[in-house]
């Protein structure tokens, strides 16, 4: 029951997956998407970095005295504000003419007009452009390096009337502009940003895509990417690859160029809404979010071009993400019923299922317990066989000494006992009585037993010492006399070590009463640090 409970439940989930997740993307755009995001995301920081520059340029302008230096930064400021504001543009063209005209400069007062008709080419207003270049600008009364600018702003008003398709050509006498465009060919140095840009601009407009796009990447790699002209620059290369029907390069070249736009702060721009309209089909969530982002820098920058060409791809994204939406909301209701129709077999799966769990959980915490039990007897097995090992190295090592002492013993007891025939048999009897009085060789034997019990003790645990000692307290720790490898005390304790705990045993082997046995360990008990059945236990566990 449970079993049949989840695949229903996995294949509800699938099919609600399959109708709302949104087709897996070509990592190449999948990477340059995130890369957009991320630009998108640092915006606020590009703001107030911009802002501030706003800011420094604002206060340098009401501290300037000279004309040069308030024309210059009047300048800078149309510049900032062109791409991010249009009514701020206009107003610093304005403070810019006024400056100009406070000086009588008549080639400032030009320069304003010409920018104050470029940008109101831009923004849609094309009578209004119309009328300020060619009324309020007469272009036989230019110097020489106003001459670009002049006409940059009459293609720039021609270019967006044929682009939009206005029908409103005719009302104005502007030549085509591919005209203005050979003328500015001439003007531009050739070596310039300006020049390349136009004659690709011009190569493009004669259909010559494939040398246009030769000649654009080119420049694509002399500029920096993070720059307003390399946004530009990948835009044209974007309607390059849509003209050779490039789908794939072309979107990605649209998201490259939004992105050095987002980098830069500009407010007016066209890639985004590019990038939205051709994610329709492929990502609705992130096509939405865009045009609404474009749709809110358009409201921004307040030209009435933009939105009006933004809202043509709004209404189509809006209605398919509202499919996507209602799609979405259908299949929701119908997982709904179902799960409601399941509720009361999940219930009693539910119930089931909680009911194995604690009988697992039961069996989890037997076994448990049972390995505890298994791993606590493997280790004592383990701690029996590590003693049994030592028990036996310690017995072979002892057997080893035991034999040898009684060899060495035998041999003794033979000497002495052919000494005492010998004189016995030429009747020396008072001899042999007076060599016995004076022999040491007990005193001499108990010596050698000691050292030999030493050496081989401190040979199965050369760290006894160290470790007896620290068990003890400070002042009560056992310093040995030069020469002496153990004294009584230690060697009482190293056969307690060896497994001989019996008094009267010890007694016997070290030639002492049980009473100085007794007294040796009361002594050394009284100067342990640790109470008496641990220090037992301790002295055991010397290795």
């Amino acid at each position: 029951m449970i079993k049949l409970t989840i695949r229903i439940l996995l294949t509800m989930c699938f099919c609600m997956a399959c109708n709302s997740i949104p087709q897996k993307l070509p990592a190449p755009l999948s990477k340059a998407l995130e890369e957009l995001d991320a630009s998108i995301a640092s915006r606020p920081e590009q703001e107030y970095r911009k802002q501030e520059r706003i800011n420094a340029l604002k206060s340098s302008f009401q501290i300037a005295r000279s004309y040069q230096d308030r024309f210059a930064l009047a300048r800078n400021l149309v510049e900032e504000y062109s791409p991010y504001n249009f009514d701020s543009t206009l107003a610093w063209i304005g403070i810019c003419r006024s400056v100009a005209q406070k000086a009588n400069r008549p080639n400032g007062i030009a320069w304003t007009t010409i920018k104050q008709g470029e940008i109101l080419a831009n923004a849609g207003y094309y009578t209004e452009s119309y009328y300020v270049l060619s009324e309020q600008v007469d272009s036989t009364a230019l110097p020489d390096y106003l001459l670009p600018d002049y006409y940059y702003s009459l293609y720039r008003l021609a270019d967006n009337i044929v682009e939009n398709s206005l029908g409103c050509e005719g009302n104005l006498h502007l030549d085509n502009p591919q005209t203005y465009m050979e003328k500015l060919l001439q003007l531009y140095p050739e070596d310039s940003y300006d020049w390349k840009y136009m004659h690709i601009s011009l190569l493009a407009s004669q259909q010559q895509f494939e040398k246009a796009r030769i000649e654009n990447a080119a420049l694509l790699g002399s500029i920096d990417k993070k720059s307003h002209p390399y946004a530009k620059s990948a835009w044209v290369e974007s309607v390059l690859c849509d003209s050779l029907g490039l789908e794939s390069e072309k979107i990605l070249w649209e998201v490259t160029s939004a992105k050095a736009d987002f980098i830069n702060v500009v407010k007016d721009y066209a890639s985004l809404t590019l990038v939205a309209k051709d994610l329709i089909d492929i990502d609705i969530d992130r096509s939405f979010r865009y045009i609404q982002m474009a749709l809110e820098d358009a409201v921004f920058y307040n030209a009435k071009l933009r939105p009006w060409k933004i809202s043509h791809y709004l209404i189509r994204i809006q209605r398919a993400y509202e499919q996507t939406v209602l799609k979405n909301s259908r299949w929701l209701k119908v997982f709904t019923l179902c799960l409601t129709l399941l509720a009361p077999l999940l219930i009693a799966s539910v119930i089931l299922l909680a009911k194995m769990m604690r009988s697992a959980t039961r069996s989890k915490k037997d076994l448990n317990r049972l390995n505890n039990h298994l791993t606590e007897a493997y280790s004592e097995l383990q701690r029996a066989n590590a003693d049994l090992s030592e028990a036996n190295s310690i017995k072979e090592q002892y057997i080893g000494l035991f034999l040898s002492q009684l060899s060495e013993n035998i041999n003794k007891i033979k000497a002495i006992e052919s000494n005492v025939i010998k004189q016995l048999r030429y009747g020396k009897v008072d001899q042999l009585l007076k060599e016995m009085i004076a022999s040491t060789t007990v005193e001499e034997e108990i010596d050698a037993f000691y050292d030999s019990f030493d050496t081989s003790f401190l040979a199965i645990f050369p760290n006894f010492v160290e470790q007896f000692n620290s068990l003890l307290e400070e002042s009560s720790k056992i310093v040995l006399k030069k020469g002496e490898k153990l004294n009584t005390e230690l060697r009482i304790f190293a056969l307690i070590r060896l497994g001989i705990e019996d008094s009267n045993t010890i007694a016997d082997l070290l030639k002492y009463s049980v009473r100085t046995i007794y007294n040796y360990k009361v002594k050394i008990r009284k100067a342990a640090r640790i109470p008496r059945e641990k220090f037992n236990k301790k002295i055991h566990e010397i290795g």
